[in-house]
């Protein structure tokens, strides 16, 4: 008895998710307007015990809310829950079970940005922002084009919306890229998001295949517009000035190979300025 005790307390492949620093992680960062969803029924009492003993007044959310999940429905909720919180705390576990076609994160993908993911064990904690009521402050680009080995990739559309303009420290920011391929590509690229201060500092990024890894390249079909979303967070202490947004794509397993870019037909480097926000 004492040698199955011992393996199930010590072994570490035998540990559960930390959820008291999930609850204390979203307490600490939580602001008004804030929800949690969680993504499967057997996180409730865990996760809300936690919850509770934080004194975190966020509310939260069960959903999918049956099994098998009823697209419709929960669709339709997703639409209320973004109606009255501007940013959410989502628990994914146990996706396979709880949601097998993703119904949940291919929706947040569309009318969501990603602006943080962390693991907590098997607990994937992903931070998405509203971005459908907020602030274009996108500027105008010529063609712009990724040049990869197989085709160019066309950045075709893009807009960068702010929750606030001007905006200030601890805000967010959401990038919405509009991304088509000339050929079929069998390389799968990541996409890069830098926040870049006036000094030219990254400080804050976000890297993810398209769509929230829903839609890596090697999908895509020829002329198909693929809508790309991604999430930054101004630093709270970030000093006031003009930041600039980048972007740019590098191959899923070389990271330090960038695509070059061209804009108008005239080369930009290994990345692309986007736009400028300015920080109060």
């Amino acid at each position: 008895m004492g040698v199955g005790l011992n393996h199930l307390y010590n072994d570490p492949a035998q540990a559960r998710a930390d959820y008291r620093a999930i609850a204390a992680h979203i307490a600490a960062v939580q602001r008004p307007g804030d929800a949690v969803l969680l993504n499967a029924a057997n996180q409730w009492e865990v996760f809300t015990y936690y919850h509770r003993e934080t004194g975190d007044n966020a509310p939260v959310y069960p959903i999918p809310r049956a099994r098998p999940v009823d697209t419709a429905a929960t669709r339709a909720e997703l639409d209320a829950i973004l109606a009255a919180h501007d940013r959410l705390f989502v628990l994914y576990w146990g996706d396979a079970e709880s949601d097998p076609a993703r119904v949940v994160e291919s929706y947040l993908s569309e009318r969501a940005a990603v602006i943080e993911t962390t693991w907590y064990q098997d607990v994937r904690l992903v931070t998405y922002i509203d971005w459908t009521g907020a602030t274009d402050a996108a500027d105008a680009l010529p063609a712009v084009r990724f040049h990869a080995p197989e085709g160019d990739i066309h950045l075709t559309g893009h807009t960068v919306r702010a929750l606030g303009l001007p905006s200030r420290p601890g805000d967010a920011l959401a990038v919405t890229l509009r991304w088509e391929a000339e050929t079929r590509l069998s390389v799968r690229y990541k996409v890069f998001v830098h926040l870049v201060d006036p000094d030219g500092a990254i400080v804050a990024q976000h890297d993810s295949e398209p769509a929230a890894d829903l839609r890596p390249t090697d999908t895509w079909q020829p002329g198909e517009t693929v809508t790309d979303n991604h999430g930054l967070q101004i630093p709270s202490g970030a000093a006031p000035g003009a930041y600039r947004v980048y972007v740019g794509l590098y191959p899923l397993d070389d990271p330090a190979t960038r695509l070059p870019v061209t804009v108008g037909g005239e080369g930009a480097g290994d990345y692309l300025a986007l736009a400028t926000v300015e920080v109060e």
